[in-house]
């Protein structure tokens, strides 16, 4: 039995020594970031239709008019279908309250629609329009990046560069020379809650969500800038030392 006993032991030391992030020779571990900054190409716009009658067949049918009307306007703006989404209506009955009681006032019809604007430039006509044919009187745009992957990638290689940077400044400090990779992550490895690792990538602008009237949008006079969008990346990266 002792012998089996050493086996174990042995082979779950072993185990450990496999699955340790870090080497048992001379190593530096590094942490890199980095942060860079991209136009926002694309726009996504949010808004909603929705009427009120005592006919519920009524409201439907004002809603479905201003949406085939708002259809129209995107095709006129060469927005194509597949950047174009609608909900199904919602149909909610509306009351009043009459001395303490519930009384039906009608129903209300409501239905969601959401574009990308893929050219900006595009985003005055657009508003105009919104406004002039009063389709809706709330408006909700964000901001974002046609390809968000590439961007968030191109940050964790400039994390990668920074990381190596860095090591390399502290090892040429103590005379010593950077030696080869010998593990790269995007998790904190020394941490003991590994279990709720996740990759330290962020993709974040200042000015990504807008929410007003779109009546108010238009009257402010003031040019349409998109700002920037910022990506965010972290690495963890262990280097041997010569």
């Amino acid at each position: 039995m002792k012998p089996v006993i050493f086996f174990c032991i042995a082979f779950f030391a072993s185990s450990l020594a496999i699955a340790s992030p870090l080497p048992d020779k001379p190593h530096i571990y590094i942490e890199g970031s980095a942060e860079i900054e991209v136009i926002p190409n694309q726009m996504t716009i949010s808004l909603g239709l929705s009427a009120e009658n005592e006919d519920v067949g009524a409201a439907k049918q004002d809603v479905d008019k201003r949406s085939t009307s708002l259809l129209a306007t995107l095709k006129s703006l060469a927005i194509e279908s597949r950047d174009i989404a609608t909900t199904a209506l919602q149909v909610t009955p509306v009351y009043d309250y009459v001395e303490g009681k519930q009384v039906p006032r009608g129903s209300r019809v409501y239905r969601q629609v959401e574009v990308t604007l893929r050219n900006l430039e595009n985003y005055g006509p657009l508003m105009q329009a919104l406004v002039d044919a009063e389709l809706s009187n709330t408006v909700d745009t964000r901001l974002a990046v046609t390809d968000e992957k590439a961007v968030s990638d191109e940050a964790l290689v400039k994390a990668l560069e920074d990381a190596r940077a860095r090591a390399t400044n502290l090892v040429t400090s103590q005379g010593k020379k950077l030696g080869d990779v010998y593990s790269i992550s995007e998790f904190d490895l020394r941490r003991e809650e590994t279990y709720f690792l996740t990759p330290n990538r962020e993709v974040y602008g200042n000015a990504a969500s807008v929410s007003a009237t779109a009546d108010r949008l238009m009257k402010s006079g003031e040019p349409f800038e998109p700002g920037v969008i910022r990506a965010k990346a972290k690495v963890y990266v262990v280097y041997l030392i010569k």
